[in-house]
């Protein structure tokens, strides 16, 4: 009997391939019914029949009728009904008026039930059941159960949404349930929404178990300037335990037919992901106002990435990805973020993880997609690292040693090898620390293409690096508003000492400046990247004060400010760009504070104290209660300066807001205003309606975009989607859309 109840109606929630994908992401319908349920109970075999009822009686040959709140029970199952004939020999139960089946998982309710207690099989009439997982309810007109062999389901409806709303209801003429080969399949299968069918399928298969099952999964739906009308239908093949593909057939109504392919591998120590696209012909004349580049030529990307791990501490990572032309991405990714990459990764890692010590040998080249300078490639780059604390008298022994030669077909090539052995002395109590180190970085070149005639071909640099990092903790026991708290105030002071050396003959392989912040300013270098070293004589001094909630652990508040003291010019540069000859820095300061439970807030500034003005802005403010309710506002502000090295980039100004707002438990509403204050353009403006039920859901976004302030042409599209609870949903993915655009955001 629990065989029963649990194939012939939960396999009803099968009927799609997505069915119950998305489940444990939704508040489903329930109600007051869903507490009859009965418990679970382990080993049920084992356990003896109980059979109770007001009336009585025994007829012959074993057959007993029972009358008037008639109840069989055994293992955790039970039948109740009105009346029920029983045979002891045969062990068969005919019951009939109110019948109810039910277990810990199931509730099934009908009129007349043939049962056979010894072989499990037999016949339900005019079936309703309730499904306590994912609180769903169907209907069908006959159960008929063959051993423990097959189910067959006549006339059968299932719906996630509660008693008497059929916003969404899946129908089928017929169901067939393989139990031993764990396989189900329905025919003549229509959904409707609102009483209205809307789709149908003569045929499907579903699996009746958690393994994964191959078929179509649920369409997407689309339009946007870009592709025109897009629609994908993927297709899902299992193709054994740990190998699985996906194939998406996509139109656009713009472009033509591409077919997008992904195929995934899984093994005891390594896993990966193969992806490939193929459009034909682009038919898309022109773009805009402007041609299209490619109209009429083949279009593809393909992409491998594969992980593997070693039982002996080695692993290997590839990253390998293809695109046949530039505007590949901006053209048919779906996101920002994609959009603006110039260039994309072909990478192969080899590498060790010991106790003290790891290794690294990379493989590594671009394809670029824009005008930019091809980056160098790596071929090979070999990086050593280790570390032994606590040797004699408490030291610290560190080394880096790096190997790689780069490549480029314009630009200077050659090899360099890169070691810097280090020793420290970390001293440290509750409430101070200090450490110590000293450092000899030494750099060597192997130059053999493009030098420049009387050039040195084996450039070679070797300098100490000196730095004393230290710090002192004070605290305090603080009440606010009836509170208590702990306040601290962290001064630090970091001294750093590196010589100057003339570098002017090194060629700049990977080298860059670092970003001016309060991170950098306790560095050891200000470049990343070991062309350049940059010298130094300078005192970095900061203060840190916290609020710290004294029951929770809770950072409330966090203050910083900082600034470096030049004890000498600093010469070291690697564009010939001479650094500012003042003896401070900017000043630096942080602010990180969580202002309530629902408000949060975060500032960084860089201010120059003699000119006073600020060089570079961030500030962001987020609200978020828990009705869904949130807003981001953020401002970001950077001056451009070609005089300072730390501020040739391109200036900025940008304001980012956001929010999503409830309006009730079913509606709400999503918009984004991404702004260039600058070049007084919208990087990206959406928005969006969205309803939600118990059962289902529906969203509408509209957003107007470009990928770069540069662009001329704006892009717009229109997402449309349709989520039906416990079933799938179908339309455009708005979620990644959504959780790209909007900070915080969470379906």
């Amino acid at each position: 009997m629990r065989k029963l109840i649990v194939y012939s109606a939960a396999t009803l929630s099968c009927f799609s391939p997505l069915a119950m994908a998305d489940s444990s992401e939704w508040q489903l319908c329930h109600s007051a019914s869903d507490n009859g349920y009965l418990a679970y109970v382990a080993n049920p075999e084992q356990t003896a029949t109980d059979l109770k009822a007001d009336n009585a009686q025994l007829v012959d040959d074993g057959t007993s009728v029972f009358t008037g709140n008639v109840i069989v029970s055994r293992g955790g199952q039970e039948l109740k009904a009105n009346r029920a004939t029983y045979n002891q020999v045969s062990g068969d139960i005919t019951a009939q008026g109110d019948v109810r089946l039910r277990d810990s998982d199931m509730i099934i309710d009908g009129q007349q039930a043939e049962w056979s207690l010894t072989n499990d099989s037999g016949n339900l009439i005019d079936a309703n059941f309730k499904l306590r997982e994912n609180h769903a309810r169907g209907t069908a007109s006959h159960v008929h159960r063959e051993g423990t062999a097959h189910t067959h389901l006549k006339n059968a409806t299932y719906t996630t949404c509660s008693q008497g709303d059929d916003s969404w209801l899946l129908q089928s003429t017929s169901v067939n349930l393989d139990h031993q080969a764990g396989v189900g399949s329905a025919r003549n299968v229509v959904v409707r929404l609102g009483g209205f069918p809307v789709a149908y399928t003569p045929y499907i298969s579903f699996p009746l178990n958690d393994e994964r099952k191959s078929g179509f999964l649920a369409p997407t739906i689309g339009n946007s300037d870009e592709t025109g009308f897009d629609l994908q239908t993927p297709y899902y093949w299992n193709i054994s335990p740990n190998y699985d593909a996906t194939v998406t057939p996509r139109y656009m109504s713009e472009r033509g037919l591409m077919l997008n392919g992904e195929f995934r591998y899984l093994y005891e120590n390594g896993r990966g992901v193969v992806d490939a696209g193929y459009l034909g012909s682009d038919n898309l004349k022109n773009d805009g106002d402007d041609i299209n580049p490619y109209f009429d030529q083949d279009r593809k990307h393909f992409t491998l990435k594969h992980s593997n791990k070693f039982m002996s501490r080695w692993s290997t990572n590839i990253d390998y990805n293809y695109v046949s032309d530039n505007a590949y991405l901006e053209d048919f990714s779906p996101g920002l973020s994609l959009a603006s990459i110039t260039h994309l990764n072909r990478e192969l890692n080899v590498g060790y993880n010991g106790s003290n010590w790891d290794f690294t040998g990379r493989l590594q080249g671009y394809q670029t997609l824009t005008n930019v300078t091809a980056p160098y490639q790596r071929l090979p780059q070999l990086l050593l690292s280790g570390s032994l604390p606590d040797q004699f008298m408490g030291l610290t022994y560190s080394m880096n040693a790096e190997y790689v030669d780069f490549d480029h077909s314009d630009k200077i090539t050659g090899q360099r090898v890169d070691i810097e052995p280090s020793i420290s002395l970390p001293m440290a109590t509750a409430a101070a620390f200090i450490t110590p180190r000293v450092a000899l970085h030494h750099t060597r070149y192997d130059l053999d293409r493009n030098v420049t005639i009387g050039g040195d071909t084996s450039p070679a640099r070797t300098l100490p690096v000196v730095s004393v990092d230290s710090g002192l903790f004070f605290e305090r026991d603080m009440t606010f508003a009836g509170a208590g708290y702990i306040h601290t105030l962290e001064p630090r002071a970091f001294y750093l000492y590196i010589p100057e050396r003339n570098q002017s003959d090194i060629p700049v392989f990977d080298t860059s400046l670092n970003t001016f912040s309060m991170g950098q300013m306790f560095s050891h270098d200000r470049f990343s990247g070991a062309d350049r070293v940059g010298d130094a004589n300078q005192l970095t001094l900061a203060l840190t004060s916290r609020v710290i909630d004294a029951q929770t652990g809770k950072e409330n508040l966090r203050v910083s400010l900082g600034q470096i003291q030049y004890f000498e010019d600093r010469e070291i540069s690697f564009n010939n760009t001479p650094f500012d000859t003042r003896s401070d820095s900017d000043m630096v300061a942080e602010v990180v504070a969580s202002i309530a439970d629902e408000w949060t807030a975060r500032g960084e500034i860089q201010w120059d104290p003699r000119d006073t003005r600020s060089n570079m802005s961030a500030l962001e403010l987020r609200y978020r209660n828990d009705d869904g309710l949130f807003f981001n506002a953020a401002h970001r502000y950077r001056r451009q300066n070609l005089a300072d090295p730390y501020r040739k980039a391109a200036s900025l100004e940008q304001v980012d807001l956001s929010t999503q707002i409830p309006f009730n438990q079913q509606w709400s509403v999503v918009g984004r205003w991404y702004r260039s204050l600058k070049d007084s353009r919208t990087m990206e403006g959406l928005a969006g309606v969205q309803y939600e039920s118990c059962c289902w859901a529906t969203r509408l976004v509209v957003r107007n975009f470009i990928n770069d302030a540069s662009d001329e042409d704006r892009n717009l599209a229109i997402y449309f989607q349709i989520e039906l609870k416990g079933l799938g949903n179908f339309g455009q993915d708005i979620d990644s859309v959504l959780k790209k655009s909007i900070l915080g955001y969470d379906s």
